[in-house]
C-alpha cells in the first residue's frame, strides 16, 4: 500500500465523521490548559525568590540599630555584639582582614586587623598589661581564638590592634601566638 491508498482509505472511514465544535473554542480551552499548567511553575519560582529575599535581609544584619545582638557569620571568622555592648570576635583564620576590620568598626570598635604585623600608620598606645586585659580578652579554644572586647573599657583615643604574630611579630604584643592583640592610638589612617 502506497501514501494516496492509506490517504484514500483513512478519507472513506472517516467520511461521516463531523466536527460540531468551532475551531476558536478548541483553541481557547487549549490556551485556558496551558495557563494552569504554568501557576505551579510561577508560584514556585516566586517561593523561590521570597526565600532569597528573607536570607539576604537575614544575613544583612548589620542594618540593625546598636544595642540588638547582631550576628554574622563567615568560614573564617564571626563577631557577635552582646547585650552587655562587649564584642566577641571568634577566629578560626585570619582570613580577609579588611572586612574583620570593617565589621569590628561597624560594631563601635575602633579597630585594626592585620596579617603582617603593626602598620607604619599605628602607633601603639601606652598602656599597662592589666590595662589592655581590661579592654581586651583572649582565649585559645583547639583551633579557634575567641577575643571578647569591652568598648566601654577602652581608653578615650586607643583603639584595638589584632594581628598575625607569626607573619611580623610586634614588639609588646601580649598574649604570645599566632594571633594577638594589642592597644593603638585611634586615628584615621589606623582605626578609621
Amino acid at each position: 500500500m502506497n501514501d494516496e491508498e492509506l490517504n484514500t482509505t483513512v478519507r472513506e472511514r472517516f467520511t461521516g465523521v463531523r466536527m460540531d465544535t468551532p475551531v476558536e473554542d478548541i483553541v481557547k480551552r487549549g490556551r485556558g490548559v496551558r495557563a494552569r499548567r504554568r501557576i505551579p511553575v510561577a508560584a514556585g519560582g516566586l517561593a523561590a525568590v521570597a526565600g532569597v529575599a528573607i536570607g539576604a535581609t537575614a544575613l544583612a544584619g548589620a542594618g540593625q540599630p546598636a544595642g540588638h545582638p547582631v550576628r554574622a557569620s563567615l568560614t573564617a571568622w564571626t563577631v557577635q555584639k552582646e547585650s552587655n555592648g562587649n564584642v566577641r570576635v571568634t577566629i578560626r583564620e585570619l582570613r580577609d582582614p579588611a572586612g574583620l576590620q570593617a565589621r569590628l568598626r561597624a560594631d563601635g570598635v575602633p579597630a585594626n586587623v592585620s596579617d603582617s604585623g603593626l602598620p607604619a600608620a599605628c602607633q601603639p598606645a601606652s598602656i599597662s598589661k592589666s590595662g589592655l586585659l581590661s579592654v581586651v580578652s583572649r582565649h585559645q579554644h583547639g583551633h579557634r581564638v575567641v577575643f571578647v572586647i569591652r568598648p566601654s573599657a577602652l581608653p578615650s583615643g586607643d583603639g584595638v590592634f589584632i594581628f598575625d604574630r607569626v607573619g611580623a611579630p610586634t614588639p609588646g604584643a601580649r598574649p604570645p601566638g599566632p594571633l594577638a592583640f594589642g592597644l593603638v592610638q585611634t586615628s584615621t589612617a589606623c582605626t578609621g
